[in-house]
């Protein structure tokens, strides 16, 4: 094991990461198993699918209605999208769907509990993914991660990874040998003011990816806390459009990569 300092950049999840609004509709996906981990499916239509695979690592609410219309959404851009619950069906939403104002409701036990399982259930359905997917021809791997998901996304993206183009919004326990390791491009999107990922640790992420030769871009907004992009108040027409206008980047960004790929 090293002794050289890791510093943090995006701090573990807190209590911002409970805010955020449920939203509402229909999803359309189906829930499969791949190695034994329940994974939300949301397939492209025939005539638009573009052949890819979008790995999608949820926050810490998990697999719920927010994440199945967004991985909805992405599939409706062409993508196959796999939704890991890393959470093995106890993610936040098993407990309160209002967790920030619920007493009963432990946040440090269940963070504790989950920080290493996810890792290993990550990395096995990793594997399976690649397993039942990498033989189709052209296949290619794109992923995203909200919060707790950041750095499963640094890991795909890193020599070991499977993912050729990568995006994060608002991450959570990102060290900077998280991101030092990606050799593939990373789009992340950001509010201007969070309190697990503060200007001075963006601004040294920026600093980072730009010492080495890997492609990247940031977005930052005003006037959106930690989980816009999965959590916005959708009544709130700032809120709804910044998040509208990540989840439009994060397409671009992958198409674009993936052509080059």
């Amino acid at each position: 094991m090293s002794d050289q300092p890791d510093p943090i950049l995006a701090k573990p999840v807190d209590l911002c990461c409970l805010k955020g609004s449920i939203h509402t509709g229909e999803a359309t996906g189906t829930i499969e198993e791949i190695e034994g981990v329940p994974t939300y499916v949301a397939k492209p239509n025939a005539d638009t699918a573009n052949g890819n695979v979008l790995l999608y690592f949820p926050d810490a609410f998990g697999l719920h209605i927010n994440s199945f219309l967004m991985m909805d959404a992405f599939a409706s851009c062409g993508y196959l999208v796999l939704g890991v619950d890393y959470f093995l069906g106890d993610a936040v939403t098993k407990y309160s769907k209002t967790p920030l104002s619920d007493p009963s409701f432990d946040f440090e036990a269940w963070k504790n509990r989950h920080l290493e399982a996810t890792e290993e259930v990550a990395a096995r359905w990793v594997k399976g993914v690649q397993s039942k997917f990498e033989s189709l021809s052209g296949t290619k791997f794109a992923c995203v991660g909200y919060c707790w998901g950041a750095r499963f996304v640094c890991s795909q993206l890193s020599q070991g990874g499977i993912c050729k183009v990568g995006a994060i919004a608002h991450p959570s326990f990102m060290k900077e040998s998280h991101v030092v390791s990606i050799r593939a491009p990373l789009f992340l999107s950001a509010p201007n003011t969070d309190a697990l990922f503060a200007p001075e640790q963006r601004n040294r992420t920026a600093e980072l990816m730009t010492s080495g030769e890997t492609p990247f871009s940031v977005q930052v907004f005003s006037h959106v806390g930690h989980g816009f992009a999965s959590r916005a108040y959708l009544t709130k027409p700032y809120e709804k459009w910044a998040k509208e206008q990540c989840f439009k980047s994060f397409v671009e960004w992958f198409d674009l990569w993936l052509a080059e790929a």
